[in-house]
């Protein structure tokens, strides 16, 4: 019995969909004994990585001392700046994992780009459009871009 190319071409598909599944699954037994080696390494390091993440935190604080000492600076007064008035300053680390605030002086915290005013909204009247058209024209006349005639007959026009 002779297969014609259709039918060798499927059993081809079916082996290396057969090759491909079997290779991903070596993948990802390889992937788990990796995962627990890593595991395991930083498990047993997990004192020496702790010891790290504290220095790392130490040796930060004695630069900021000694940056504000040198510069005779208490955070006291930085935080004093009208910029920082009534609003928290947020010091985060590590994508927000770790973060600290400082100024937070009760619960009604106020962004930098908040108003306290209410924000009034009106509909425009007709006259606003008139009046910003009359102002383009007189720029454009102020500026030698039209004439006088050209001026007035847009002026009429806009009236």
């Amino acid at each position: 019995m002779k297969l014609n190319d259709e039918q060798n071409k499927s059993i081809f598909n079916g082996v290396i969909f057969g090759y491909l599944v079997l290779l991903l699954h070596v993948l990802l037994i390889i992937g788990l004994g990796i995962t627990v080696v890593v595991i395991k390494g930083i498990y047993d390091f997990r004192w020496l990585i702790i010891l790290a993440g504290l220095t790392l935190i130490g040796a930060s604080a004695y630069y900021f001392y000694h940056y504000f000492k040198a510069h005779k600076q208490k955070l006291n007064d930085l935080m004093s700046n009208p910029a920082f008035n009534d609003r928290t300053l947020e010091i985060s680390l590590m994508g927000g994992m770790a973060t600290m605030k400082l100024g937070h002086k009760d619960d009604n915290i106020q962004l930098i780009e908040a108003s306290n005013e209410p924000e009034v909204k009106q509909l425009e009247s007709a006259d606003s459009n008139q009046i910003e058209e009359l102002t383009k024209l007189n720029r454009m006349l102020d500026d030698g871009l039209i004439t006088r005639e050209e001026f007035l007959r847009l002026k009429q026009q806009i009236i």
